[in-house]
């Protein structure tokens, strides 16, 4: 695959800009470069571009290899917690103190010591083998 290009914004005399659209990492939201014509399928659809990203590229491969995934999100918490308890194995909300309020920012997965803590936007992965690792968002994301 071609690496994108990035277009920077234009500024006219006249004060007006024009701008070309940018493609985001539907993993993480990093920048990756100009929209192309193969972002989008048959139907208008945006395609998945995470193989393209650097930070998200791994969890693809792992998918690939058989994995299941998931990016855990204040959204979907509920969702992977049920899917985690029907496979059998203990989650628990794993919270911080933030402004004096215990705030819920991830799930703990397994049972100490040998679980795994992922936060909001962290991807958890169950290997072919049963067992669970957290492959971490990016910090600026």
């Amino acid at each position: 695959m071609t690496a994108r290009t990035f277009t920077p914004d234009l500024t006219h005399e006249d004060g007006s800009i024009t701008i070309t659209m940018q493609r985001c990492c539907n993993g993480c939201g990093q920048k990756l470069g100009d929209v192309e014509d193969r972002d989008l399928d048959d139907h208008g659809n945006l395609t998945d571009v995470r193989g393209e990203c650097e930070n998200c590229r791994p969890v693809v491969e792992l998918e690939a290899a058989g994995c299941t995934t998931w990016q855990l999100t204040p959204r979907n918490y509920a969702r992977i917690d049920r899917e985690l308890d029907r496979l059998g194995v203990f989650t628990k909300q794993f919270t911080e103190s933030i402004d004096d309020h215990v705030t819920t920012v991830g799930m703990r997965i397994g049972i100490k010591p040998g679980h795994v803590v992922a936060r909001f936007g962290d991807w958890i992965i169950r290997h072919r083998d049963g067992g669970f690792t957290v492959h971490k968002a990016p910090a600026d994301a």
